[in-house]
């Protein structure tokens, strides 16, 4: 059974995948969402399936569960350049509705539809916009990835993503562990202790729950800078206007490594990013300076990642984290 905060996709090529997707929004939105707020969901679903169904390729529908089962998120992405005014006037009924596009390449949407008195805006305190996007492999039960992400209300957040195997019921076990013990770690530790409680935790997992291909990375991060920690293959960057600083890992897996990889520390400033994405993507830090993401909503930003930098049809994870801290000098601040 795939999570809660896994998109789950759909390929939109005839009018019955796009009753398939309407169903899909239903059953999400089943015991989420008030009778008013599924119908307004049902009917952005059914505008987004309808405009995708307008190109003759089609295009493909993500949806999960967002936030604290507080709403329902739809990510849209296509070959199609134009965003028609029908589907533009549904999105007025989503409580979140933004698309971008990409000359020669095709248009993403985001919209997302939330119960009352719920707000997908950051807090006062947060210095990062967070937007993730994460799909498993085509018809898999599972998903072998994982991320979490928390702001601490300090001005300080904790990311983690997991790579685990494709289609190992276990290593999915093992990842949803991990987002777990990651959860449950007090606000303020260095990406390196949070590892170490993650490696704490696999030595006394159980046997169905095994750390085998399962690697991870933590990223601390305030207003100035960002502290990285990473076993394996999850990568990650931080991405400016015109350049690029990796941020590296030590290759290893989480139950099987002697040694505590060391911890990176870059700096970075209002209007950087930070691109974090498990294997099964390519080049997504240069993806993201040549798609010109650098002023869209980083959930957009995810999903633009992964439509165009996937290698293979692998479970895939891509998170984006942009820089709102006030400048340095600014009158908030001082």
């Amino acid at each position: 059974m795939l999570p809660d905060h896994c998109h789950r996709r759909i390929a939109v090529a005839a009018p019955a995948d796009a009753g398939a997707a309407r169903e899909l929004a239903a059953t999400l939105g089943d015991g989420v969402l008030t009778e008013n707020d599924a119908g307004r969901l049902d009917a952005v679903v059914a505008a987004l399936a309808a405009d995708l169904l307008d190109h003759p390729a089609g295009g493909t529908l993500l949806l999960r569960r967002w936030g604290r089962r507080q709403g329902v998120e739809c990510l849209a992405y296509s070959n199609r350049e134009i965003v028609s005014d029908a589907l533009t006037a549904t999105g007025a009924q989503a409580d979140r509705f933004a698309t971008h596009v990409t000359p020669g390449v095709g248009t993403v949407t985001l919209a997302r539809v939330l119960r009352p008195g719920c707000s997908d805006g950051p807090s006062p305190t947060d210095t990062a916009l967070t937007g993730v996007a994460m799909v498993a492999r085509a018809d898999a039960a599972s998903c072998a990835d994982g991320w979490f992400i928390r702001c601490n209300g300090d001005g300080s957040g904790i990311a983690l993503v997991v790579d685990g195997t494709t289609g190992d019921p276990s290593s999915a076990d093992a990842s949803r562990r991990t987002e777990a013990v990651v959860a449950a770690t007090a606000p303020g530790l260095s990406p390196q202790m949070v590892i170490g409680a993650v490696r704490r935790d696999a030595a006394t997992a159980p046997s169905h729950e095994t750390t085998a291909g399962v690697t991870a990375a933590i990223l601390r991060f305030d207003g100035t800078a960002v502290d990285y920690t990473a076993l394996g293959t999850v990568a990650g960057a931080v991405v400016r206007r015109h350049d690029v600083t990796s941020l590296a890992a030590r290759w290893a897996m989480v139950g099987y490594n002697p040694q505590m990889p060391a911890s990176v520390h870059l700096l970075w400033k209002p209007g950087d990013h930070v691109v974090l994405h498990s294997d099964g993507c390519a080049r997504l830090p240069v993806l993201f300076i040549e798609r010109g993401l650098h002023e869209i909503d980083p959930t957009l930003a995810a999903a633009v990642l992964l439509r165009d930098g996937g290698l293979a049809d692998d479970d895939r994870t891509v998170i984006v984290l942009r820089n709102v801290a006030a400048p340095a000098g600014d009158p908030e601040t001082d």
